[in-house]
């Protein structure tokens, strides 16, 4: 067993399974969300009932689950030597301790980051559901959230997912300042322990966020290193996707400005919509079939001197095939 003690948090692998080690006072939570622009993507996302497994490349803060916090100083040219050959790099690379050392050991650090990262998935869940910022920042108040039941995706998560090796699902330890993780001098025979350290780590500044995170484990999800630059990417041989059963959307909350001009041809009353014929009007019927019963319109309240953000409960009546009415059920979800 390979671990790592940071904190209040222990970073173990343990026969091929990756675990963090939580003090008592953490308890995993019964309900996770998740906020979503409004994209064709996330539409997709909803119907077809699958989360997106992110490479470290596509998260917001270019440190996150970053080889930055890796420490190579340690790296003897012994090791270095055997490591080259062990994983293969010498047939690619040209060997050049002293140069390697000069550069912070840049280049054999890029290629264990690939070799770590390229079978990872990163999903961001939140357990604030009304947060002002995450609704700013994630869905710019036209997209939505949803409601997932951690458990139910938790007991699915193989059998919907053969192909899913493993998984750890922890929150997110946030600090004062950032720490690399010594690579060479904690027993460490493989990238994987210093990675999950890496991708568990954050700044106190996204705290607001009160992160879950999952990270999912399968073959070749592939590297984007194209985001990076003008460099290739390693391809990928397994879709960035974990699925969930539908029944784990326990609600699914509209953004204040979700309907707006991008998607409504003609206003007939103050709850009767005629939408224009894209994929919002495809989007919202499908909620009609399926999530009916479980949907909420997100607002703003003032509660004395302060305003406060809501969910209130709607659900959609259909008038024909591109016009709808937003029936208010007057139950508030705060």
């Amino acid at each position: 067993m390979s671990e790592y003690k940071y904190g209040d948090r222990t970073y173990k692998l343990a026969n091929g399974n990756y675990e963090v080690e939580l003090s008592n006072e953490i308890k995993q939570p019964e309900t996770v969300f998740k906020y979503y622009g409004k994209t064709e993507y996330s539409i997709d996302a909803i119907i077809k009932n699958y989360l997106f497994c992110s490479h470290p490349y596509h998260l917001n803060d270019s440190i996150d689950s970053s080889s930055l916090l890796w420490d190579f100083t340690n790296l003897s040219k012994a090791v270095f030597e055997k490591f080259y050959k062990q994983y293969g790099f010498d047939k690619v690379l040209v060997i050049d301790y002293e140069k390697e050392k000069a550069s912070g050991f840049e280049t054999i650090k890029q290629k264990f980051f690939e070799l770590a990262s390229k079978d990872a998935g990163v999903i961001s869940l939140t357990t604030n559901s009304l947060q002002t910022l995450m609704w700013a920042h994630y869905s710019t108040e036209s997209g939505f959230m949803i409601e997932l039941d951690w458990n139910h995706i938790k007991n699915n998560l193989k059998g919907l997912n053969p192909k899913l090796n493993n998984y750890a699902f922890f929150p997110i330890q946030y600090v004062d300042k950032l720490e690399s993780i010594d690579f060479f001098g904690n027993g460490f025979n493989s990238p994987d322990i210093p990675f999950l350290y890496s991708t568990a780590v954050k700044r106190k500044d996204w705290s607001y966020e009160d992160e879950w995170r999952l990270m999912t484990y399968t073959s070749d999800y592939g590297v984007p290193n194209s985001i990076n630059g003008p460099f290739e990417d390693i391809p990928s041989h397994h879709d960035r996707k974990v699925y969930y059963p539908k029944d784990a959307i326990k609600s699914i909350v509209l953004g204040k400005r979700f309907f707006n001009s991008s998607n409504l041809k003609k206003v007939i009353d103050e709850k009767t919509y005629q939408l224009k014929p894209n994929s919002d009007l495809d989007f919202i019927n499908f909620l009609i079939d399926h999530y009916n019963d479980k949907i909420y319109f997100c607002g703003e309240y003032q509660n004395g001197t302060e305003f406060k953000r809501s969910a209130e409960k709607v659900h959609f009546n259909k008038v024909d095939w591109n016009t709808i009415q937003m029936i208010r059920e007057d139950k508030v979800y705060l």
